[in-house]
């Protein structure tokens, strides 16, 4: 904003000195005789048209900030890809691409750790010429990061990033100081449907930094790292004209990537397989049933094409194994829509290599911000001191020639102008001061009531203090015996925060103290193949579980975890299981005795009407 408003200040004064130039002569010009002024009149128009096009190109030098220059790597297996991409006027050419192979990592060293992959980016730089620092953006391949699904309660803008911290302690199987993550909010599949959708998408620190350490040259400013699938959303979004449900096929040296795009939802998952046989087309089947089975009307996906991407795509065998097990339009992306090829480029090369080239072209398409998504797995820290340190150039030319300005028009007023902004500067200090105290007050008066309330909360649930004993007994003793319970979890929330509607939050009227509840839940394995098994067998004993001393049911909203339910592989029984998460609320002691009350009145007024 400030280098704006030196560049408008800066292109007032000239023009004005122009404007105050051209009327002195004009006023001259009245006064000589009429051959003589026309001779003057022809001199100065030419000497205008001289002018001009300097002026023009003043204006020029400020409109370099629309041109954005992009370069996106793809490591791969056996390969360096990249592509060189520039935004300007929003118009997206590609300038320049290399694919440089080297060998594959051995099979018991990790992938990213091949002292190839630098000597590769290496020769890539030998072999182009970077003007100035690059912006990069670089991938992770999909083996290599982590995708989870899952919807959450609908929720207000400043709940939702505490809900989806909570959640992703849930979906990610990792310690979150060990990981980079990430997520994005999905449009929903079908209108007016409860719930948010939310993708998160991780990978181990360890992976990053050795990415991090791969391409670290002064040539490259490195502004992001994305996972293969993501980058291939990206692309295809962008550039080809998706109209139905459209599953796209990644295949790679290693793996395979398989992404389905339903308009602006998707879907991701890796599928370890390199080899091109009828389990690969069974898992493509079983991942599309799979996604088909998340909608709540199966009748609502259709899919409609199938799309080739990736090293392996041009591959005649995949080709024909895709056609003879599918009815699906299949195409290969070997054109693009939307991005234009420079004239530098060699177009038929660059055309035959465009699927191999995907992933690049998805990197630089976030990288000039035309991405669908904004999910970045390089770390905060690290994007910080990248915006730091391009800012700081603009940072210095803008106060310098703000400095200049000041110096020019206000220099007699400089002595006072810096007494008032000291006075200002004191006087802002102290009352800053007051609002921390205050500040520190209320944090600290905030966190008293929070402690409070969960303390009379504990004291409510059982006075005995033996709630947690009793309870985790019998709700062990009601789970079947082919169904078993790998952890149980319980935290304290407020329960506007999950929107359950018996579970308000109720407030004392004296010192407005929010009162929580207490959330538990468990995570488990059945080995019945129906969904029906778990709600009758585990679901209804938890909703109709008592503890001594009391006639109604201990806990409430009682509920199956919402796309929770999934077919895994359990490695302890050697057999396919579904797994499953169901949470509840516990009643806390009011409850209990209300509903108590209510039961006994009942039972006496039905004991009345039958005598």
């Amino acid at each position: 904003m400030l280098a704006e408003k030196t560049k408008n200040i800066f292109l007032k004064i000239v023009l004005t000195k122009h404007t105050e130039s051209t009327m002195k002569k004009s006023a001259k010009t009245r006064f000589l005789p009429g051959n003589m002024k026309m001779m003057h009149l022809l001199k100065s128009r030419k000497h205008a048209d001289t002018c001009k096009p300097a002026l023009q190109k003043r204006p020029s030098l400020f409109k370099q900030h629309n041109i954005k220059t992009v370069l996106g790597l793809d490591i791969g297996n056996n390969a360096l890809k990249a592509v060189k991409i520039i935004k300007k006027n929003n118009e997206v050419t590609v300038v320049d691409f290399d694919i440089i192979e080297y060998p594959a990592a051995l099979p018991n060293t990790k992938l990213l750790e091949s002292h190839h992959i630098r000597d590769a980016i290496k020769i890539f730089l030998s072999k182009h010429t970077f003007s100035k620092k690059t912006d990069v953006v670089v991938s992770v391949p999909g083996q290599l990061a982590l995708s989870r699904f899952s919807t959450i309660p609908l929720v207000s803008k400043k709940q939702l990033k505490s809900l989806v911290s909570f959640e992703a302690q849930q979906q990610i199987p990792f310690d979150l100081k060990d990981v980079v993550w990430d997520y994005h909010r999905l449009s929903g599949r079908t209108p007016n449907e409860e719930g948010i959708e939310i993708g998160f998408f991780a990978s181990k620190r360890e992976t990053l930094d050795s990415i991090i350490n791969n391409i670290s040259f002064p040539e490259f400013n490195l502004t992001g790292i994305l996972s293969s699938p993501l980058a291939i959303y990206n692309l295809v979004l962008f550039d080809q004209h998706v109209e139905g449900p459209t599953i796209i096929v990644n295949r790679e040296e290693e793996n395979t990537d398989l992404i389905i795009i339903d308009h602006a939802h998707f879907w991701l998952r890796t599928i370890p397989l390199h080899e091109v046989n009828a389990d690969f087309v069974k898992e493509i089947q079983r991942s599309m049933e799979y996604y088909k089975s998340l909608s709540k009307s199966t009748d609502t996906v259709h899919f409609e094409k199938l799309l080739f991407v990736g090293n392996k795509s041009n591959d005649p065998l995949l080709q024909k194994t895709i056609q003879d097990n599918f009815t699906y339009k299949v195409e290969l992306l070997n054109t693009l829509n939307n991005i234009r090829i420079s004239r530098t480029v060699d177009q038929a090369l660059f055309s035959g290599n465009c699927a191999s080239l995907s992933v690049a072209l998805g990197l630089a398409i976030q990288g000039i911000g035309l991405g669908k998504t904004a999910i970045n797995l390089l770390p905060k820290e690290r994007i910080l001191a990248a915006q730091i340190a391009k800012m700081k150039p603009y940072a210095v030319v803008a106060l310098g020639c703000f400095a200049l300005l000041i110096a020019i028009q206000y220099i007699g007023l400089r002595t006072h102008i810096s007494k008032l902004n000291n006075a200002r500067n004191y006087h802002q200090a102290m009352l800053q001061n007051v609002k921390n105290l205050e500040n520190t007050y209320k944090n600290a008066d905030k966190i008293f009531n929070e402690k409070k309330s969960e303390l009379e909360f504990i004291s409510s649930i059982d006075p005995a203090r033996f709630f947690w004993i009793e309870s985790t007994e019998k709700l062990l003793a009601s789970i079947p015996d082919n169904v078993s319970i790998n952890s149980l979890q319980s935290s304290w929330i407020d329960p506007d925060a999950l929107n359950i509607g018996e579970g308000k939050a109720k407030k004392n009227q004296k010192d407005s103290i929010v009162k929580k509840c207490l959330l538990m839940g468990i995570r488990g394995e059945s080995r019945e193949p129906g969904i029906r098994y778990i709600e009758e067998h585990v679901l209804q004993p938890i909703k109709n579980l008592t503890l001594s001393g009391q006639k109604v049911a201990a806990f409430k909203n009682v509920e199956l975890v919402p796309n929770s339910c999934r077919q895994v592989y359990s490695e302890a029984e050697a057999t396919e299981c579904i797994s499953f998460e169901i949470r509840w609320l516990v009643k806390s002691q009011e409850e209990i005795i209300a509903e108590s009350e209510k039961m006994d009145l009942q039972e006496e007024k039905n004991n009345s009407s039958g005598m």
